[in-house]
């Protein structure tokens, strides 16, 4: 399997969604960290990176709760984390 997400600059973000840079970190107080959006660092000023498919989602499924919900499970359950690991022997 392989895992790809395009994470977007909050510029970049701003042109597809068609907004400024503050109505974009509005929305963010309505999203999910490590799901539509992540941040490279700590603290209030480390900068953010859009998660280009989950905002997409977002987008078209805003009258649609229950299916942009069902894609966040889909997401996580597609990161690495949310794989299933067998840790058994492997035969040689």
């Amino acid at each position: 399997m392989r895992f790809e997400v395009q994470l977007l600059t909050t510029e970049e973000a701003c042109e597809m969604l068609r907004c400024k840079p503050d109505a974009l970190k509005s929305l963010r107080d309505q999203w999910i960290c490590g799901v539509h959006y992540v941040r490279r660092g700590r603290g209030p000023t480390a900068p953010v990176l859009y998660i280009k498919e989950m905002i997409l989602d977002w987008l078209v499924n805003q009258d649609a709760p229950e299916t942009h919900l069902a894609a966040i499970e889909n997401f996580r359950r597609s990161l690495p984390s949310g794989q299933k690991r067998s840790f058994g022997r492997r035969a040689s």
